[in-house]
Formats: structure tokens, C-alpha cells, sequence
């Protein structure tokens, strides 16, 4: 039989024990939510409105922090070190789980055991773009003169690892016509370029082109989605152009630490996407330029995984790999 000390000092194991358990399903006081690009991109936009929403529905603190760099490879890097309780939440592209894997020779993360997809944020789709000073009306004429003259086929990106290069590239082996990729720092220089006639063409998310092109400083020649983006119903898409197989889901996400508990991964799931499908928030992302999506966290890694098998062969085919 246990004596009363033996007793007591079960007990308090128990006791705490089942504390610990509650506190793993709890979660904290404060949510860091990560920002993979520098401040003042729509991507920080976006996540701050999610973010200042997510303060009242979960009454919880929520903050911003910045990790820039390699389009998520920085913060995912950073997620990795930190423990797996719910409190960072990290806001990057699609890529960071579904390209990253085959277009880094090495990395210092496994998208596919330190990351667990949340939900779907919002889709952004990419679209081809030409300056004013070019000339080009449409699709037809940019690849015709990418033809004639190679310089022309020179286009910017923001990201050499984004849907939109892999576009590109796919491009180039549909077509035959030697299509370069130039990289730039960000969509505003390559922005900047463009309406300084500095380069002709550039791959980006359309909402780094939405107002200029609305305005006739630049224009959008196609999107990159499987269907015309409500952001901009008059342009047609590459498979509207010719291509019936040329299209990539742009998307931007959640994800957490891998091994944070499932019911925490649910609840924030469940709670981002009602932050998402609010008229008001829907509303004001669709000014900003982004489509709200959000859904399970099943349905966000098969999206990824699907991108994945999509996408390697093409990135394999023009011998794509990134440092």
C-alpha cells in the first residue's frame, strides 16, 4: 500500500502532468504571426488585417514580426527553432512546402516534418506583364517578337521561386522560344522598370500590377490562374491565350511548428478561415488585390502536395535548382 507521502507526490504528478496536458491544447496568451517579406508588401497588409481580427476573436495578444528572405526560406528556417506551442504562425507562399523541396539542393528545414499547413490564405495570381513602351497588345504579339528579337523575351520576377517563373519556364518548353527570367528584388523594382521602359516584360503577383495597369501605365497581357481572376475579369488567362495546360495556383498561407498538437492546428484553421470569409475582410483582401480562400489543413497540404507533382518535372526539364 502507498503511504500518505507516496500518495501526495502521485498525486502532484498526476496533477501536473495533466496540467501540462491542458496547457499543449491551450493556446498562448501570444501569437507571433511571421511576415516572410518586407514590411509594407501586401503580404504584410494582409497579415496584419488577419491578425488584428484573430486579437478579438481568440482574445489573445497578436503580434507581427518580420523574417525576410528567400521568399519564406528565412522564416521557415526561423519556425523551425521554435517550440511547437502554437505561438508563431508564419504567413508565406505555397512554394515553401510544395517547391522548395525539389528547387533547393539543400535546406535547412523539412517543409514536409518542421511545417504543418494551417489553411489556405488567399490566392494571388500571377500575370505577364508589359511596359507601355513595347507595344504589345496581347499574348500573340509578345511571343512573336520574344521570337524575332531575344532581348525581348527578357522577363523580370520577383521570385525565381514563385508559380510565376515556373510559367515561364513551362512556356519556354511549349513554345521553343528562348524566354529568359531576370531576377529583381521585389515587385516594386521590377515595377519601377517597367513603367521606365528598363525591361519589357515581368512575372509577378497581379496585385503589384493591378492599379498601374488600370491606370494604362503597364498592361497585363495574361493571368496565370486556371480561370480569370475576379481582380481582373477582362484579362484572359494563358489558357485562354493558347495554352490549355498552362496554369498555376498562386497561393499564400499558414502554417505552424511541426509537432504543435492537432486540436490547436484546428482551432487556428477554423479561425483564420471565418476571419477570412467575413464580408468585411473578403471585401477589403479583394481591394488589396487578393482572392480569400481558407479550408482544412487537409486541404491545404494536398493543394501543396498536388503542386508539388505538378511542378518538379517542369523545374527537372530546364534543370531549375537554387542555392
Amino acid at each position: 500500500m502507498l503511504n500518505r507521502r507516496q500518495l501526495c507526490s502521485g498525486i502532484a504528478a498526476w496533477v501536473g502532468v495533466g496540467a501540462a496536458s491542458v496547457r499543449a491544447q491551450t493556446l498562448p496568451q501570444t501569437i507571433r504571426f511571421i511576415v516572410v517579406v518586407p514590411p509594407g508588401a501586401s503580404m504584410d497588409n494582409i497579415t496584419r488585417l488577419v491578425a488584428d481580427r484573430l486579437k478579438d476573436t481568440l482574445k489573445r495578444n497578436t503580434l507581427v514580426e518580420y523574417k525576410a528572405g528567400g521568399t519564406g526560406l528565412v522564416a521557415s528556417q526561423f519556425l523551425k527553432s521554435t517550440e511547437p506551442d502554437g505561438s508563431y504562425v508564419m504567413f508565406a507562399p505555397l512554394a515553401v512546402a510544395a517547391f522548395f523541396p525539389f528547387l533547393f539542393a539543400k535546406l535547412p528545414f523539412d517543409p514536409d516534418t518542421d511545417l504543418i499547413p494551417i489553411c489556405d490564405g488567399v490566392h494571388i495570381p500571377h500575370a505577364l506583364t508589359v511596359s507601355m513602351g513595347s507595344g504589345i497588345q496581347n499574348m500573340a504579339q509578345f511571343l512573336a517578337a520574344a521570337r524575332a528579337d531575344p532581348l525581348k523575351g527578357n522577363i523580370g520576377t520577383s521570385s525565381m521561386s514563385s508559380v510565376g517563373a515556373l510559367l515561364i519556364h513551362r512556356l519556354r518548353q511549349i513554345t521553343g522560344i528562348d524566354l529568359q527570367l531576370v531576377a529583381y528584388k521585389g515587385g516594386q523594382p521590377l515595377l519601377t522598370d517597367l513603367l521606365g521602359n528598363q525591361i519589357g516584360a515581368g512575372i509577378s503577383v497581379i496585385s503589384d500590377y493591378l492599379a498601374q495597369h488600370k491606370a494604362g501605365r503597364v498592361r497585363v497581357i495574361a493571368t496565370g490562374g486556371p480561370r480569370r481572376s475576379a481582380l481582373a475579369p477582362d484579362v484572359p488567362t494563358l489558357i485562354d491565350s493558347g495554352y490549355p495546360d498552362l496554369y498555376g495556383v498562386s497561393s499564400i498561407g499558414f502554417f505552424m511548428r511541426g509537432g504543435t498538437p492537432p486540436p490547436l492546428v484546428a482551432q487556428m484553421s477554423k479561425e483564420i478561415t471565418d476571419v477570412l470569409r467575413s464580408p468585411d475582410v473578403r471585401t477589403r483582401l479583394l481591394d488589396m488585390g487578393a482572392e480569400p480562400t481558407g479550408g482544412t489543413p487537409e486541404e491545404f497540404r494536398r493543394l501543396a502536395l498536388s503542386e508539388r507533382a505538378r511542378w518538379e518535372p517542369v523545374a527537372k526539364a530546364a534543370n531549375v535548382r537554387m542555392e
